[in-house]
């Protein structure tokens, strides 16, 4: 019995140790279990957190792909959304500001090749308005979905010719202004060459625009989320993308740009001199006036003529300044390369400082004109005192007014050419950046993309801003304009339409 007790407790620790053994073996497999939960578990959220490249390789079909790339699409274009309703609001206020330049400086003023230079800016800004800026906004619209190959060609060639085209005017507008006020004396661009120096930037911005119909294109382009999902773009097309050619037409470009702004800093440089000099000389005549002494100083007054030579017909100004010094009446013809002396009782015999037969006949013109004011001052005794004085007084008050309107259109000329230069900088900086760094746009974040896509638009300010200086500096404009709305209030459009007004 003993023996039997034994053999059972035996067999009880026994079994109560394989009890512990299965039981260890259990919370062992257990723990496996739950570790191998966590890692499937962690795994699943690393592929939802690239979902899409998962996707990818797995290689799932074309309609899925197209699926996640409207999305990025979307998201892209919501971020961009407030750059292109600034688009929309310079487009909507370039076309109607440029139509009517177009109207006012066409049917409202005389001609003039100011005129015609500005109807030549007004009608290349209104075509950026068209065609440059929906461009843009499609392109905005579509980051990653752009797929109109031809449409693209297109838009970047017309968005470039106008660029250029404007770019060129404004050289000519320049050395217009150059010659007008510091060259007075030489001959002068006329109406109808102006007309043709304006279809001739036309036909060289043509020419120059041309590579972008080769150049650009739809291009592939990888999401900023997803580099794995690629769009299609309008940029420099995939054939040209690994070619020099689109850098060196960039650097073509860019030195256009930069030759222009020398030259219209070089040539407004000279008119701002010239008119600081005669401004200084105009003050100390008046002093001279005013300190009395008629004896030792002419009496001396500064007007501004249209001389009846091939020059004035283009409309040529000169400064006369006239009055009596020791030796008698005198009239005293001031250029920048010459100065002629004259008795005021005969317009014939002269001195003249200049040895030049070309300008010593020219100034033979220039008396001849100045015989009949002369004249009419020398005959005042037979005449009325106070009705002579009037004339003259009235004369000198029409020449001052034109040389004012003429000094303003300059300075109106030279503040569109400054807004011009300086809304292109931001734009000419990225793209050089750009062209230095090749990870450029992918290192941003989208508030810095939003900001960088609104500077790379900055130029287009220049598209519409113009009518609003033509509104500000130009009061025949303003007159014009207002004058247009109120017909058009009265409904008498109709009748005031091609009415040339008598201003220039």
């Amino acid at each position: 019995m003993t023996t039997n007790k034994i053999i059972f407790t035996t067999t009880k620790s026994v079994l109560t140790s394989l009890d512990d053994v299965f039981g260890k073996t259990t919370m062992q497999k257990s723990t496996t279990d739950n570790i191998g939960s966590t890692i499937k578990s962690d795994n699943t959220t690393a592929r939802q957190e690239n979902s899409t490249n998962m996707i990818l390789a797995l290689n799932l079909d074309e309609e899925n792909i197209n699926r996640l790339l409207k999305i990025e699409n979307t998201f892209e274009a919501e971020a961009l959304t407030p750059i292109t309703v600034y688009l929309i609001l310079l487009m909507i206020t370039g076309v109607v500001g440029n139509t009517i330049v177009l109207y006012i400086y066409k049917f409202r003023f005389k001609r003039s090749t100011s005129r015609i230079f500005i109807l030549s800016l007004a009608a290349f800004d209104l075509i950026t308005c068209l065609l440059g800026m929906p461009y843009h906004i499609l392109d905005m619209l579509y980051p990653y979905l752009f797929v109109w190959d031809t449409l693209c060609k297109v838009l970047s060639f017309a968005l470039t010719f106008t660029i250029l085209a404007s770019i060129f005017i404004l050289d000519l507008i320049a050395i217009d202004r150059y010659r007008k006020i510091c060259r007075p004396f030489k001959k002068q661009l006329s109406g109808i060459g102006s007309k043709i120096m304006s279809w001739v930037t036309v036909l060289i911005a043509i020419i120059a625009a041309i590579p972008m119909l080769l150049i650009y294109g739809t291009a592939e382009v990888p999401t900023a989320r997803n580099p794995n999902i690629t769009g299609r773009e309008c940029y420099v097309s995939d054939d040209y993308i690994e070619s020099y050619f689109p850098l060196i037409y960039d650097s073509f470009t860019f030195l256009i740009f930069i030759v222009s702004v020398f030259i219209l800093v070089g040539f407004y440089s000279k008119v701002g001199v010239t008119i600081w000099k005669r401004r200084k000389f105009n003050e100390s005549s008046h002093e001279s006036k005013r300190s009395g002494s008629s004896q030792s100083t002419p009496n001396t007054s500064i007007i501004q003529l249209n001389v009846i030579t091939d020059e004035a017909k283009r409309g040529s100004p000169m400064l006369v300044h006239y009055g009596k010094n020791k030796e008698g009446g005198n009239v005293q013809i001031f250029d920048s390369n010459s100065l002629v002396t004259a008795p005021k009782d005969s317009p014939l015999p002269y001195r003249s400082t200049t040895s030049d037969p070309k300008k010593e006949r020219k100034n033979r013109r220039v008396m001849r004109l100045m015989s009949e004011p002369s004249s009419t001052e020398h005959d005042s005794s037979t005449m009325d005192h106070g009705s002579s004085r009037s004339h003259k007084s009235s004369h000198r008050h029409h020449v001052t007014k034109k040389e004012k309107r003429t000094l303003r259109i300059t300075g109106m000329l030279f503040v569109i050419t400054i807004i011009f230069i300086i809304s292109f900088l931001p734009y000419l900086c990225i793209q050089i950046v750009n062209g230095l760094n090749d990870e450029f746009w992918d290192e941003m974040s989208i508030s810095e993309i939003i900001l960088f896509n609104l500077l790379m638009r900055t130029y287009f300010i220049n598209s519409m801003i113009n009518p609003i200086i033509y509104w500000f500096l130009d009061h025949k404009f303003k007159e014009e304009v207002i004058r247009l709305f109120n017909d058009m209030k009265n409904c008498k459009a109709s009748t005031r339409f091609g009415r040339k007004s008598f201003h220039s």
